[in-house]
C-alpha cells in the first residue's frame, strides 16, 4: 500500500510589503482584493497547523496542487517552495501551479525553476506533463497555469501537453494513474474560473483511462466523475488549506489517500482531515473510492 497526501490553494501571505513596480496590471487587483477580503480568510496559523498534520501522518509523497501564491512573483515562489520543503524531500514531493503563479505573462521560467525540485519527472527533464513513479503510482504532472485578464482566473492545458499527457497515460497503464491538475477538468465552476480546454482534457482521458485526478482552486470539496475507456475516473477537489473554520461551508482541509493493488485494479480510500474552530485537525470521514463500469 502507497499513502498519498492531498494539499491546495495554500495562498501563502507576502513576507513583506508589495512594492510600487510590482503592482501593475492584473496584481494591482489582486492586490486590492488580498487587502479587502483574502488576508482575512486565507490565515497562515491554519496552513501552518494543516501542514504540521500532514507531516506527523508521515504519508508516502506528497502532491501539491497550486496556488502556493498570491501575487505570482519571483520572490514569492522562493518563498512558497522553501515553505512546502517541510512536506519532505523533493523526490516525495510533487507540486504543479495555479493561476495565481500566473498572474501576469513572462514569469514561467523562474516560477518552474523555483519548483523544479518538486516537478522534475523521473527522466530528469522539467515541463509539463511530467512523469514519476513511486511504488505502484504514477504521478502526472499537469500545468493549467496560464496568465488571464483582470477577474478572470481560468487555465489551459494546451494541444501540446494534451498530446503528451495521452502518451504518458499510456506509458504508465497498469499503475494506479493519478493526475495532479489545479483547474477542476469536470464538475461545476464558474465560467471565469474554468478550464478552457476541460472538453479536450476529458477526451484524452476518455480514450486512455485514469485512475484518479486531483485539484484544487474552487476551495470547495468536490467530487465528479470522467467516464473513460477503463470506467469511471474519480475526480477530487479539495478547499483551500489556509481558510479558517467558521469562514466558508468549505475550511481547511487535506487529504489522506490509500492505494493499493487488488485484483481487478486499485482500492483507493480517501480520509480527510479538516480543521477545528480551535485550530486542530480531526477526521472528516473516510470513503472508499471504486470505479463504477461503465454500462456495456
Amino acid at each position: 500500500m502507497t499513502t498519498l497526501a492531498h494539499i491546495t490553494d495554500l495562498h501563502l501571505p507576502l513576507h513583506g510589503r508589495l512594492r510600487r513596480g510590482e503592482l501593475i496590471s492584473k496584481r494591482a487587483f489582486s492586490a486590492l482584493n488580498w487587502a479587502r477580503k483574502r488576508r482575512r480568510t486565507h490565515l497562515v496559523e491554519v496552513a501552518e497547523a494543516l501542514a504540521a498534520d500532514l507531516v506527523a501522518h508521515a504519508p508516502d509523497h506528497t502532491a501539491v496542487t497550486g496556488d502556493t501564491v498570491n501575487f505570482g512573483l519571483p520572490r514569492e515562489f522562493e518563498a512558497g517552495a522553501a515553505w512546502i520543503d517541510r512536506f519532505g524531500a523533493p523526490q516525495d514531493v510533487s507540486f504543479v501551479p495555479g493561476n495565481h503563479e500566473a498572474i501576469l505573462k513572462n514569469v514561467e521560467a523562474k516560477r518552474d525553476a523555483a519548483f523544479a525540485r518538486f516537478a522534475t519527472g523521473d527522466d530528469g527533464v522539467t515541463g509539463y506533463p511530467w512523469i514519476r513513479r513511486r511504488n505502484e503510482i504514477a504521478l502526472i504532472g499537469v500545468s493549467t497555469s496560464v496568465s488571464t485578464p483582470p477577474l478572470f482566473a481560468q487555465g489551459r492545458v494546451g494541444a501540446a501537453q494534451l498530446e503528451a499527457l495521452g502518451n504518458a497515460l499510456q506509458a504508465t497503464k497498469g499503475l494506479c494513474r493519478v493526475i495532479l491538475i489545479h483547474h477542476p477538468p469536470s464538475g461545476p465552476c464558474k465560467p471565469r474560473k474554468r478550464l478552457l480546454d476541460a472538453d479536450a482534457f476529458r477526451s484524452v482521458l476518455a480514450e486512455h483511462g485514469a485512475e484518479l485526478v486531483l485539484h484544487g482552486h474552487n476551495h470547495k470539496a468536490l467530487l465528479s466523475w470522467i467516464d473513460t475507456c477503463d470506467g469511471r475516473t474519480p475526480v477530487i477537489g479539495a478547499p483551500s488549506a489556509s481558510i479558517g473554520h467558521g469562514w466558508r461551508d468549505h475550511p481547511a482541509e487535506w487529504r489522506l489517500f490509500e492505494i493499493e493493488k487488488c485484483a481487478d485494479g486499485f482500492d483507493i480510500h480517501m480520509r480527510r482531515r479538516r480543521i477545528t474552530k480551535s485550530n486542530g485537525l480531526e477526521d472528516y470521514g473516510t470513503f472508499r473510492l471504486s470505479q463504477p463500469l461503465l454500462p456495456a
